[in-house]
């Protein structure tokens, strides 16, 4: 049998080589060494565990998440190499294979933190708040410190909206170790969104001093400034996100939204098309420069843009237009205005999926039927409305209008005497009933024109002849 000693030693040496070059930062030259040492020996599992460490720093997850397999079934005991397997399932978005490694790990060592930790945001993305909950307190058994613990109990709270226990857990978590930033931006966020903007605003500022260029606070803060009022300060922190990082889309977003609300169209177009441009596929974002662009009386860009959002595929579920009918009504009402009812009558209709009793969307989309030309859907989804609500006057202004429109001059009437019976001022229907009054003006005229051309010749003959007369005596 021939002797490969050499390749042994050389095996070692590459796995040495690779720790120097992994901690000098030469990640790449680290794992191609790592690969070649297990090339020569394939069965250590100390190895395939360094090789999925580097893997996972250079981010190729899926990568790391393979090795940190592979060691695993070489060391079924390694408590790290488990770990890790854990961290890659959670990165490529498999958290039940997570919590299943979590649970080996802390039989191994019931002292890690990590295999607590992690099984709290696991559980919590997998909305499982009750079993996250009982992990942290399992964890409080083993453990006399936890702040990640703590920490990641508190996003599973925030997630929840029980937003006073979860700050209980982030200051508790920064009590047993203060040297953690990040959640202090997180805590500074559940201030947020508890409307404690103060408060928010006094950790963000905090968070701010120890992580001057992180993007997450600045824009955590910059939100907290709009919700006092400091627009201009908030704005400032979006620029600055922006300087540090030209392509972060959510910094866009909200200078786009500040200039929208402020008017500045030109400004709020330019951004949510420059968000756009860099591939973000939002549906609000395109919805709010539709506003922008309405407003701007580009109603065919609009337009074009409605097309492509809700022209063609099916509305998915998770649509703003589906979930909100506010956001539903605006899009309809711009796709009204560019001239498009088909557009506006797909979105009513999906958005009445959801909200199949809200009165807007309902009368919304009877007036997008008739506008499309479709009378029969029109009138059906009308009696809809009135079947809501009997003395609805925008249905019977829209009643009145049809009926006018197309020459059934009592329907509109009576939808008229109606509507000013509940509201006599209401101006619309005052406009209608005046036109009505000037089509059977000219109705009865052109029924009556040939008595009224009798009548004029009748009184016009006899004058021209007695005109003639007095010509002829005076001559």
């Amino acid at each position: 049998m021939a002797d490969n000693s050499g390749d042994w030693t050389s095996a070692e040496d590459r796995v040495e080589r690779a720790r120097g070059l992994f901690q000098s930062g030469k990640l790449e030259e680290a794992a191609t060494q790592l690969r070649r040492a297990l090339a020569t020996d394939p069965d250590r599992g100390e190895w395939h565990h360094n090789l999925a460490v580097t893997l996972d720093a250079l981010g190729r997850h899926p990568e790391a998440l393979a090795s940190f397999e592979r060691a695993i079934e070489l060391l079924p005991n390694h408590a790290h190499a488990l770990l890790g397997a854990a961290q890659g399932s959670i990165r490529t978005g498999h958290p039940v294979e997570c919590v299943q490694y979590c649970e080996r790990a802390s039989k191994i060592d019931s002292k890690l933190e990590p295999a607590y930790s992690m099984r709290i945001m696991a559980l919590g993305m997998l909305n499982k708040f009750e079993d996250a909950e009982a992990v942290y307190f399992l964890a409080q058994q083993y453990l006399q410190e936890m702040p990640v613990c703590l920490a990641e109990m508190a996003n599973v709270l925030a997630h929840q909206g029980k937003f006073d226990r979860s700050i209980w857990c982030y200051r508790e978590a920064m009590s047993q170790n203060p040297k953690m930033p990040a959640v202090k931006t997180r805590l500074g966020i559940v201030y947020l969104r508890a409307g404690q903007l103060e408060s928010a605003h006094q950790v963000l500022m905090q968070a701010l001093r120890e992580q001057p260029g992180d993007s997450g606070t600045l824009l955590a803060l910059g939100r907290t400034l709009e919700g006092l009022g400091r627009t201009v300060e908030a704005e400032e922190k979006y620029r600055r996100i922006i300087e540090l990082e030209p392509a972060n889309h959510a910094a866009h977003i909200r200078l786009g939204d500040i200039a929208l609300r402020a008017g500045r169209l030109d400004e709020a177009r330019a951004a949510y098309s420059l968000v756009i441009t860099l591939g973000v596929t939002d549906t609000a974002v395109r919805l709010r420069l539709v506003e922008a662009l309405s407003r701007l009386n580009l109603r065919n860009e609009a337009g074009r843009h409605l097309e492509e959002l809700f022209g063609r595929a099916n509305i998915p579920a998770n649509s703003p237009v589906v979930e909100d009918p506010s956001i539903a009504l605006g899009a309809a009402g711009t796709a009204l205005e560019c001239g498009r009812p088909a557009v506006a009558i797909r979105i009513l209709a999906a958005s009445l999926k959801r909200h199949p009793k809200d009165e807007r969307l309902v009368r919304r989309l009877a007036r997008a039927q008739f506008e499309s030309g479709d009378r029969v859907a029109g009138r059906r989804t009308t009696r809809q409305v009135l079947a809501i609500n009997r003395n609805c006057i925008e249905t019977l202004h829209n009643i009145a209008l049809d009926g006018m429109t197309h020459g059934q001059i009592r329907r509109s009437s009576a939808a008229i005497a109606r509507g000013l019976k509940l509201q006599p001022a209401d101006q619309g229907l005052r406009r209608i009933r005046l036109r009505i009054v000037g089509i059977r003006i000219k109705e009865y005229l052109r029924s009556n024109s040939l008595r009224i051309e009798n009548v004029i010749k009748r009184i016009v003959g006899p004058i021209k002849s007695f005109k003639r007369t007095i010509r002829l005596r005076r001559s």
